[in-house]
């Protein structure tokens, strides 16, 4: 006799509403909650909690064939606007778009799907009986679903979620996720309750298993497929960033570039002044001394044999000068002919900016080529550099496979750079 209690189908309902929310959550769990998550959270699970059992009501109830095909079709219905109505729910919990949310419930809710496809599966096999005979509502029926449940959400959360909580989860502004969520409702559940309804025809148990084992993989590709979306706008994102980001170090380069190439130029003009003047013999020699050594704290250039090196470390030893800290290069700028001229004054420029701390009095840069690989030490007597100081610097060593690590050691800090055999 099927257990039809109003308390025990309000369990029932409850089950599977937890299986829902549980498995959207492994995909919203990364996004940040709304002001008032307070009463935002439980609004939202009485929100859906309603809509499906208004739904139930208003669809399945006046449909009492179960084995019928209106009452899958039914279910379809159910289970199609209940989604949407999770998203809904998402949006009033988590300040994110409705893209995300999109995507976060079709991936969710595909993760709920496979752990119920899988009992479904493991279930035809343990016991054989089709939904809806009492066996269905047996304790080891629950202790399948709930072995078979935690088996996914646990493999979901250790391959998804944890992933999305390293790498972040922004806003998606993406309308290919509609496309999601119908390949959700149409695939997903549409498939799942073809099988379910076919079940219920008394289908060959072969048959079942085989379809429940096809009903995964298309779980599976739905979930993969959802992810190679997320991570290819990802990505799209990310060269756009990085795009506009080497079109500004590009910039700095050239402007930089300039502006060192017209005071090299003033100070050459000065010192023919400066030379004139000591020959005319019309000013004292002491002021012409102080002119000649106050004008070379600006005849500072460096020449390296890398055009963007020479900027990078020409701008950072006047800025240095000014400071009172000493720069000594020793560089073979040709081994670093491999980068774009924009990196390589951006990536100087950034790592020198980072070791120049008030406290120090010296900062030494070394360059060199060695079995074809390159590297580059820094080293100051000052303090250690924040680590967000450095975060542009990883980016550029990254682009070129390169190492970048620092060391702290008896009251100087040390930077090493290591770039690949090429």
């Amino acid at each position: 006799m099927l257990p039809t209690t109003l308390a025990f189908s309000a369990f029932v309902m409850l089950l599977s509403v937890g299986r829902i929310v549980l498995g959207i959550w492994l995909l919203t769990a990364p996004l940040p909650l709304r002001d008032g998550a307070r009463w935002r959270v439980p609004a939202a699970l009485a929100g859906i909690c309603v809509a499906y059992l208004g739904l139930a009501i208003a669809i399945l109830m006046p449909l009492s064939a179960r084995g019928s095909l209106g009452f899958a079709i039914g279910q379809f219905a159910v289970f199609s606007l209940l989604l949407i109505a999770c998203v809904g729910a998402t949006l009033v919990v988590y300040d994110t778009s409705v893209w995300t949310a999109l995507f976060c419930c079709s991936a969710g809710y595909t993760v709920q799907n496979l752990a119920s496809g899988a009992t479904e599966l493991v279930w035809a096999l343990v016991d054989g009986s089709v939904p809806g005979v009492s066996a269905f509502y047996s304790p080891l029926r629950f202790v399948v679903s709930f072995t078979c449940t935690a088996v996914v959400y646990v493999a979901a959360y250790l391959l998804i979620t944890r992933y999305l909580r390293r790498v972040g989860l922004g806003r998606i502004e993406d309308r290919s996720m509609i496309a999601a969520m119908a390949v959700t409702i149409l695939v997903i559940i549409g498939f799942d309750l073809v099988i379910k309804w076919l079940v219920e025809q008394s289908i060959a148990k072969g048959a079942m298993v085989l379809l429940r084992m096809f009903h995964g993989l298309a779980c599976t590709f739905s979930l993969t497929m959802e992810f190679e979306l997320l991570v290819r706008r990802r990505v799209e994102s990310e060269r756009d960033t990085l795009e506009q980001v080497l079109a500004e170090h590009e910039r700095q380069y050239q402007q930089s570039r300039e502006t060192v190439a017209a005071v090299n130029a003033r100070m050459h003009d000065i010192r023919h002044g400066i030379a004139r003047l000591a020959d005319s013999g019309g000013v004292d020699r002491s002021v012409i001394r102080d002119m000649v050594r106050e004008v070379s704290v600006y005849d500072l250039t460096v020449r390296t044999g890398n055009e963007a090196l020479d900027t990078a470390l020409t701008e950072r030893r006047l800025r240095l000068g000014q400071a009172g800290i000493t720069l000594t290069c020793v560089a073979d700028g040709p081994s670093l002919s491999f980068m774009a001229p924009a990196d390589t004054y951006t990536l100087f420029g950034t790592l020198l900016d980072a070791v120049s701390p008030t406290n120090a009095t010296s900062v030494s840069l070394v360059v060199r080529e060695a079995l074809g690989t390159v590297s580059v030490h820094i080293e100051t007597n000052g303090s250690a550099a924040p680590a967000d100081e450095l975060a542009s610097a990883q980016a550029i060593a990254r682009r070129y496979g390169a190492t970048l690590s620092t060391l702290s050691q008896d009251g100087s800090f040390h930077i090493n750079l290591l770039f690949p055999a090429r």
